[in-house]
């Protein structure tokens, strides 16, 4: 083994940037995976992290240099991390154990970073989770991070459960494309 990592395609953050570039001509500078980079086209503004880390320290960085911008922090980033070990591991070992530690969760520093920005998150819940309990979730996320909106959907429904909460109530579609459409729409004004 190798690499041990969960699978994200990036797809949605590009989808977020082509449109709020194609539709509202807004300015986009997207922080994003080497395969979420793939998939944006030329002119895009990009920059590719490699860790939850990686993410965080070009995140303060850019949230540092705009205070007052918009982030959707729409990056599916690890939740554990593992202790760094110097050298190499021996091989030859009947087993090998790898201990995991809570990596740090990015969105909770954004607005200790820079207060007046406007914050959209994403919510991912457990499969079978009710639309009722989906909005909970991410209500709860919304109040712990002072988000402007969170986009909450259901692992394994991805293309058919989506809400987008704010302080207001919760805005439930059937369909992920217009979700993100209308999330847009909300960011862009």
């Amino acid at each position: 083994m190798r690499h041990l990592a969960a699978y994200s395609s990036g797809r949605t953050g590009a989808m977020i940037a082509e449109h709020l570039l194609e539709e509202f001509d807004c300015n986009v500078h997207v922080l994003g995976s080497p395969e979420a980079c793939l998939r944006l086209r030329e002119g895009i503004s990009k920059e590719e992290f490699g860790t939850t880390r990686d993410l965080m320290t070009r995140m303060a960085e850019w949230v540092g240099q705009n205070p007052s911008g918009v982030i959707i922090h729409a990056a599916a980033v690890g939740d554990y991390e593992t202790e760094p070990k110097q050298g190499k591991i021996p091989s030859g070992s009947g087993e090998l154990i790898i201990s995991l530690k809570r990596a740090p969760k990015i969105i909770d520093h954004i607005k200790r970073w820079a207060p007046k920005c406007r914050l959209i998150g994403f919510k991912a819940a457990g499969p079978n989770t009710s639309a009722e309990q989906l909005v909970g979730i991410a209500k709860k996320l919304l109040e712990r991070v002072d988000a402007d909106y969170v986009f909450g959907n259901v692992i394994g429904s991805l293309e058919t459960t989506a809400t987008i909460v704010d302080k207001w109530g919760a805005e439930t579609f059937e369909n992920r494309r217009d979700a993100l459409r209308n999330l847009c729409v909300k960011v862009a004004k």
